[in-house]
């Protein structure tokens, strides 16, 4: 049946798909919301005082809600970069001020293994979208994390190479076999040696980053031994890189 149809036919099925999921992701994010909205007035203890069980139960549901929001924004932002609806707005910003917030966002995760996080920035600016730049460096970072032991330590590198900014992120995690390399940017891939370790996510998480990554115009690749760690690069290309030295 399916081999029967013709191409527009096949294309009107991808739509109808795709604007399926977004609206079941639009509702489950809307009750989610809901959901997180009154645990949260709940837990405040506006409404009655809460013994410490509930308490817990309470912070469980937020914990798992926050979790399910960045699964359903995950699949929001992949649909949108498939069909191409997904908007870049580019202006200038301070680089060291774009590395400092996206390790401040991971900065919860990377205390609770006793991670360090270092940056080497270069004074300059970077011409790109502030939110989807985050969006990128979280999620590189949070990979490194997450993969990567107790107690070890994480490197972000942001300097001008001349055509615009390169970024590198490099961790001292489990590793990724080489013939897994080209699969970790597609939707759900895994690497074999990842494969068994509970971790959570949508799956989509390095797919919407090469997305955006080359909605800027650039390019995003990884090197990797496996038991010795992992170094995600991407380049940002601009105009013109200015230096923010007096």
């Amino acid at each position: 049946m399916e081999q029967g149809k013709s191409l527009e036919d096949k294309r009107d099925d991808y739509s109808l798909r795709e604007e399926f999921i977004a609206v079941m992701a639009h509702e489950m994010k809307n009750t989610l919301s809901s959901i997180v909205s009154f645990s949260e007035i709940l837990l405040s203890q506006k409404l009655g005082k809460l013994n410490d069980r509930q308490k817990v139960r309470l912070q469980h549901i937020l914990d798992g809600g926050s979790r399910l929001n960045s699964m359903i924004i995950d699949v929001l932002d992949f649909q949108k970069i498939g069909l191409g609806q997904l908007r870049i707005e580019k202006k200038k910003y301070e680089l060291e001020e774009v590395c400092q917030e996206a390790i401040l966002d991971i900065s919860s995760l990377s205390d609770s293994k006793n991670i360090t996080v270092n940056a080497h920035v270069d004074q300059v600016e970077i011409y790109c979208d502030y939110f989807r730049i985050l969006q990128v460096l979280n999620n590189i970072l949070n990979n490194g994390i997450k993969f990567s032991d107790t107690g070890s330590k994480i490197t972000l590198n942001a300097f001008s190479d001349g055509n615009g900014i390169l970024f590198e992120v490099v961790d001292e995690g489990v590793g990724i076999k080489e013939a897994d390399l080209n699969k970790v940017f597609q939707k759900f891939k895994q690497s074999d040696v990842t494969k068994g370790l509970e971790k959570e996510g949508s799956g989509l998480g390095l797919a919407i980053c090469r997305g955006i990554v080359e909605l800027h115009g650039g390019k995003i690749w990884i090197e990797s031994d496996v038991g010795k760690g992992t170094k995600v690069s991407f380049t940002i290309p601009g105009r013109k890189v200015f230096s923010t030295k007096s």
